[in-house]
């Protein structure tokens, strides 16, 4: 009895390792920035990450931090783009625990390119890099 109750306890330790969730380990996310009519910046769609179609278009899911290739699209209704003028890939190298928003900065009448802003993320901070202390 007493065997079976120490491979059932192994079991479930075991499972529960293998399902940790995407939290359970620091992370970064990537999202769109809001509107700012002082930057002249628009919120795009962030469609692929890695070459994966996101669920989200406008926030990521949690990312492990490396280098990734993020994918993003605007489309200004001023006049018709040809894709090469609404889709740019942006190189990036993500840090745990921050939060990357992408703004699309419009630098002529239909042409713009992908600004990015970072910042922390307090709730990842708190949980991964204040282990000391």
């Amino acid at each position: 009895m007493k065997t079976n109750r120490a491979a059932l306890a192994c079991a479930v330790l075991f499972a529960s390792a293998a399902y940790a969730g995407p939290y359970d380990q620091p992370y970064a996310i990537v999202e769109v920035a809001d509107r700012s009519a002082t930057r002249e910046e628009f919120p795009p769609a962030i469609t692929k990450i890695d070459g994966q179609s996101t669920r989200n278009t406008r926030r990521s899911d949690p990312i492990a931090p490396g280098k990734h290739k993020v994918t993003v699209r605007f489309e200004t209704a001023r006049v018709a783009q040809s894709p090469a003028e609404t889709t740019r890939e942006v190189e990036m190298d993500l840090e745990a625990c921050t939060r990357y928003r992408i703004a699309a900065r419009r630098v002529g009448s239909t042409e713009w390119e992908p600004k990015v802003y970072s910042e922390p993320l307090p709730e990842c901070v708190k949980k991964f890099k204040k282990k000391a202390g």
